[in-house]
């Protein structure tokens, strides 16, 4: 994992490289350990829309990434936890606290097209299309056009997922906390990214809050998806992939 952050080729190496780790972690990780979510968040029971995306390996449940309902059939998550299911089912769930025994509502992912092509833009957006639509849960509400232009540091944002909540010490370096809780926490806007369709933001998620929403204050206002951090602990600089842009918009339009 890397710290650059002039927005350069080699940020753009280390931000690809970032996203299939976020994914990757996840699936392994969860193997061995139960996964909670955001670093030095609480349970979250204000956010029922956000779910957890869940995979089937060999009968056995495994957590991939966080996500969100924007109506009652489209669930928003990250490319690269997507492109990471590979030919494997997307099941979702929206217990607060996921287990084995959770329910879960059968998709079809639908992938960006862009994700992973060449361009410095991360295209890490795609969405599950639920077979049964959830109907009691609410939904995040997507943004209009440019919202983000006019945002600034004093911007504060709630990010909401089931990610790691810190790091317990493991077999010669700390490994990621795992209890597959959703979590809520408070982040704030660094900066803009001029490129247009990053937001990068004080640290807070962690491996497994990808695809997670990342709100306007603490409204259902979702300006981005949790996407990637600078490094192995979580620290420094988190970023979001915005749904502000018309490309973002243009991607979800046909599910909305």
């Amino acid at each position: 994992m890397g710290k650059k952050e002039n927005g350069g080729p080699a940020e753009e190496v280390v931000m690809r490289r970032s996203l299939r780790f976020l994914g990757i972690v996840v699936i392994v990780l969860a193997l061995a350990a139960p996964a909670a979510a955001i670093l030095n968040g609480k349970a979250d029971t204000a956010h029922p829309y956000v779910g957890i995306l869940v995979t089937d390996i060999d009968g056995q449940r495994v957590p991939v990434c966080s996500g969100f309902l924007v109506n009652s059939t489209t669930f928003v998550t990250a490319a690269h936890c997507v492109d990471d299911l590979g030919d494997l089912p997307a099941l979702v769930s929206f217990d607060q606290r996921y287990t084995p025994s959770s329910p879960v509502v059968t998709g079809t992912a639908v992938p960006n097209p862009g994700f992973g092509s060449p361009s410095a833009d991360t295209h890490d957006l795609a969405l599950i299309d639920l077979d049964t639509p959830v109907t009691n849960l609410g939904y995040a509400q997507l943004p209009t056009p440019g919202r983000l232009t006019s945002a600034d540091k004093k911007d504060a944002l709630t990010i909401v997922g089931y990610g790691a909540e810190g790091f317990v010490q493991g077999e010669g370096k700390p490994a990621p906390n795992f209890q597959l809780v959703r979590n809520v926490g408070d982040s704030r806007i660094s900066k803009v990214e001029k490129t247009g369709f990053n937001l990068r933001m004080q640290a807070g998620i962690c491996f497994g809050d990808s695809g997670g929403p990342v709100l306007l204050g603490e409204t259902d206002l979702v300006v981005g998806v949790a996407s990637f951090v600078n490094n192995g602990r979580c620290a420094g600089n988190a970023f979001a992939y915005r749904l502000d842009t018309a490309e973002s918009l243009d991607f979800l339009a046909p599910y909305l």
